[in-house]
């Protein structure tokens, strides 16, 4: 069946599209996930979770782009339904703050204790997100 986005009005929406291919989902990721990544963002699906699980495990950055991928899925997905049921719109920008605002309660949920080696994701994600 087919559907149109409702995030960007385009006429074809697949999971590809919905997840970066899409301009509004695209730059909300972008947004958020240039700083870690720098110049490797992609709007291309398979592409983006190449580089993911290309990355080195068990460093700062690694963790916080792979939780910064799932809720940027999540949060993307939430809009896209909302439009959908005509509940709600945000903005790009809301978009960026509410994930943002996801992370550091997630990211501070989690009890790491002086001397753990991803004690310092925290502020880690604080520096990127400045």
């Amino acid at each position: 069946m087919i559907q149109g986005c409702t995030l960007y009005g385009e006429r074809d929406e697949t999971r590809d599209h919905l997840s970066f291919a899409c301009p509004y989902s695209f730059t909300v990721w972008h947004g958020l996930a240039n700083r870690i990544l720098s110049p490797r963002t992609n709007p291309d699906w398979q592409l983006t979770l190449d580089h993911l699980q290309s990355l080195r495990a068990g460093t700062l950055d690694t963790i916080l782009i792979k939780m910064l991928f799932q809720m940027t899925i999540y949060h993307v997905w939430r809009e896209h339904n909302a439009r959908r049921h005509h509940t709600s719109w945000m903005t790009v920008e809301t978009m960026r703050a509410a994930i943002d605002k996801t992370m550091r309660n997630r990211i501070s949920s989690l009890k790491y204790r002086g001397g753990h080696k991803y004690a310092g994701l925290f502020q880690r994600w604080f520096l990127l997100s400045m």
